[in-house]
This record gives structure tokens, sequence and C-alpha cells, in this order.
């Protein structure tokens, strides 16, 4: 309907409220899922506005796209589609996004973060009086470090 609409201005000769339905209509559409939408404002802007419209109307896909891959529903349905062994929809969304690739490849196609387990174990804790000792002697890190009990700040 917004697409119908935008057009009827564009025929009125409103470009700025062709335009401004536009912007209204994208919060409603995936770039993924509703590529003609896009399709018809890129044209659109090519045909009638400026370098600076155009840079807005990227700007607007990006921040859509950026708030529908945030979208519980959306990632919901993403880890279902993985769990059922449907990843080539998600290879193609790398293949569009480089910098999805570089962190693939960084992290050597882990599904996501991941945490680091702790090399040592904390030392127990002794009396009172006495300051904690490191667990071994390869793990002092700074032979400099002043150590302050709680009872001396």
């Amino acid at each position: 309907m917004c697409l119908r609409f935008a057009a009827l201005e564009r025929k009125l000769g409103e470009i700025d409220r062709a335009r401004a339905i536009y912007a209204h209509a994208s919060q409603f559409c995936d770039p993924r899922t509703n590529p003609e939408f896009w399709a018809e404002w890129h044209s659109f802007e090519i045909d009638t506005g400026s370098e600076d419209t155009f840079r807005e109307m990227l700007r607007i896909k990006r921040s859509v796209q950026a708030q529908f891959n945030t979208e519980a529903s959306y990632l919901a349905a993403q880890a279902l589609a993985a769990r059922q062994g449907a990843a080539k929809n998600v290879e193609e969304d790398v293949a569009s996004d480089p910098m999805a690739a570089a962190e693939r490849q960084l992290g050597g196609g882990k599904a996501g973060p991941s945490f680091v387990s702790a090399k040592q174990q904390a030392a127990p804790k002794g009396g009172d009086d006495e300051p904690p000792q490191p667990a071994s002697p390869q793990a002092v890190g700074n032979a400099d470090e002043i150590h302050i009990s709680d009872e001396d700040i």
C-alpha cells in the first residue's frame, strides 16, 4: 500500500512526500524478505534524488537490516534453520556481508562467541594476616606487584 501511495505522490509531483512515505514504510520491510520495496526505492532515488538522498536511503537500509538482525524472533528463526541444516541461507548472508565473512574466518566457523577457560585456578585464601600466595612460581606475572589486604584500605 505504501508503494502505491508513494507512486501516487510521485505522479502528483510531490517528491519529498513520496520520499517520506518510503522512509516510513522502510521500518516494516526487511531488506532480505522484501527486496522489491528496496529496489523500487533505489530506482526512485536514482531517478529523482540527489547523492545526499541516495546516501540517506542506504543509511536507512543498513539501520533497518541491523534492526531485523537483532530482533528475537528473527534470531530464533535463524537458530532453528541452522539446527535443521538450512545453512545455505546463512552462507548467502555471509557472502553478501564482508564483515560477517571476516568474523567467520577469524572465528574458525564457530556458531557464536565462546568463553575462554581459565589457565589456572585461583589460589585458596589463607588466614586473615597472611597474604595470598600464587599457585605456582610460573603464575607470577609481575614481581614488583604490591599486595594490599582489604584491612589496609
